[in-house]
């Protein structure tokens, strides 16, 4: 579905990512986890259209995306959610969920995937015409997925979707990541919360210094001891 190869990028003349390889297969959970820095946000910002590779390239379903822009990415069926929620703080919670329907197709079905956001996310229905900046934090995370999600995405994007969240939000966030995966939509994340995300995930990547230093299934990256040791503090 989705194929880095070789892919270089970074800021200006800094150069984060070099040579990443790596892949997602329709219908999968993929993770790609490493410490602070090691470029995980940088893989997710290039991919998305937001950074352009130096060198190397992008396929989505076959099609070279790394030359186009995100808009066009996101006509593609690529939806990010980004670290720092990026929510339109002074709107009300309804139009910050309208604003996620960006394709012709996801705004000919606005009101059907509205109804279902409200559905699966009910603190939302109860919130719809507050501003998003009064909200809590794990009620903006709510938000900001749901907003992703109105978009119609086929490949989901999720960079540290539970970040700064009291744990029993962290367990709502990744109950929410399981339920949109049964639902067809196929997840590639970052997360910091190391364990829960690779017991979740089919398959996962190691970043360190911007490159993959190893993949394998989420549960054989469990059992790894240099996983276990770096990520899981044992």
């Amino acid at each position: 579905m989705l194929e880095l190869e070789g892919v270089r990028a970074g800021y200006d003349e800094i150069e984060v990512l070099h040579g990443v390889d790596m892949h997602v297969d329709e219908g999968e959970i993929v993770a790609l986890i490493g410490s602070n820095g090691a470029g995980k946000t940088t893989t997710m910002r290039t991919i998305c259209g937001i950074l352009s590779p130096s060198h190397g390239r992008i396929t989505y379903r076959g099609e070279e995306i790394h030359t186009k822009p995100s808009h066009e990415i996101v006509e593609r069926g690529i939806v990010q959610v980004p670290e720092n929620r990026d929510l339109f703080t002074n709107m009300t919670v309804m139009n910050n969920l309208l604003l996620g329907a960006q394709t012709d197709e996801a705004i000919a079905n606005r009101e059907e995937n509205l109804a279902e956001m409200l559905d699966l996310f009910p603190r939302l229905e109860e919130r719809k015409k507050q501003r998003a900046g009064t909200m809590s934090g794990g009620e903006q995370q709510m938000l900001t997925l749901a907003r992703a999600l109105m978009g119609e995405p086929d490949l989901l994007i999720l960079d540290e979707p539970s970040i700064g969240l009291a744990p029993h939000l962290v367990q709502e966030v990744f109950d929410v990541v399981e339920e949109i995966h049964q639902q067809g939509v196929t997840v590639l994340m970052v997360e910091q919360n190391v364990q829960q995300t690779l017991q979740l995930a089919d398959r996962g990547y190691v970043m360190e210094n911007g490159r993959i230093t190893m993949s394998a299934s989420g549960s054989a990256l469990l059992e790894d001891d240099s996983v276990v040791e770096a990520y899981l503090g044992v």
